[in-house]
């Protein structure tokens, strides 16, 4: 049975495709964005370090003694509480690196089109790092797998432990098209990260419009706690289908605000 373990080429494909998709769209948007409303690339590219910065080491630092310190036990056992800690988290460490970035740089700032630069630089290098980096490693190991089997595996990788051989499984179960979500997945997030660093810009920008800071950890926190409820409980087509629709509200109320500003400016 583990002899026979291989990846199909569709599903190869697909996550190639999937793995491009997260480093074209960022450039794309970022391209676009420049050219239609003049927001300046110095702003992609601070996106691009806050998310590391306050998610891959702040935030994972935090959960290092939250998740798996003394609490760990209640919210994980918990999923109710583990999606309202894991949203809020989300939201509290992007949100506030947001507001430093558009705090530290407002001097440099020509108007809203920066906010949407920004956007598609940190939720372009978060699509890069968690998706476009997956895939990477998935086409790595699928492609050993099925020149060598599990022996190519462990000759790239040192043995296999039991949750490793676990994943590798299930890298062999998955249909091919369930890729495609993933790549929906990042739309829908970088969607989510445009509009709410217009709401995050906004409020740095115009004082009387402080509130929107907080109703974008608010609204962050929401989104993930209903993506990660409905993930526990429904097919990966309804999750993401309900997390887009919760995002084409976020970018509709954002996208108001962001014509406003255009007109004031």
């Amino acid at each position: 049975m583990l002899e026979s373990l291989t990846v199909t080429p569709t599903a190869i494909i697909i996550m190639a495709l999937v793995g491009l998709f997260t480093l074209v769209l960022p450039l794309g948007l970022g391209i676009f964005f420049w050219r239609k409303s003049k927001g300046r690339w110095r702003f992609f590219f601070i996106g691009c370090i806050i998310f590391p910065v306050f998610v891959l080491i702040l935030e994972r630092t935090a959960h290092s003694f939250l998740l798996y310190g003394a609490p760990g036990a209640v919210l994980q056992g918990n999923i109710w509480l583990y999606a309202f800690y894991a949203g809020l988290m989300a939201g509290v460490f992007e949100e506030c690196g947001r507001w430093l970035a558009f705090k530290l740089s407002l001097r440099w700032s020509r108007g809203p089109g920066d906010a949407l630069m920004y956007g598609a630089g940190h939720g372009g290098i978060e699509a890069i790092l968690l998706a476009g980096m997956t895939m990477l490693s998935n086409i790595t190991l699928a492609l050993a797998l099925n020149r060598g089997g599990l022996e190519a595996v462990e000759a790239m990788m040192g043995p296999l432990s039991e949750t490793g051989l676990a994943a590798i499984q299930g890298l062999c179960a998955n249909p091919a098209g369930i890729y495609f979500w993933t790549g929906f997945e990042r739309l829908v997030a970088v969607g989510l990260h445009i509009a709410l660093s217009v709401l995050v810009y906004v409020s740095v920008r115009r004082r009387d419009n402080w509130f929107w800071f907080p109703a974008a950890i608010l609204l962050h926190t929401l989104v993930d706690m209903v993506t990660i409820l409905t993930a526990t409980w429904l097919p990966i087509a309804a999750t993401e289908v309900i997390s887009a629709l919760l995002t084409l509200g976020i970018v509709f109320v954002a996208r108001k605000i962001y014509i406003y500003e255009r007109i004031i400016e």
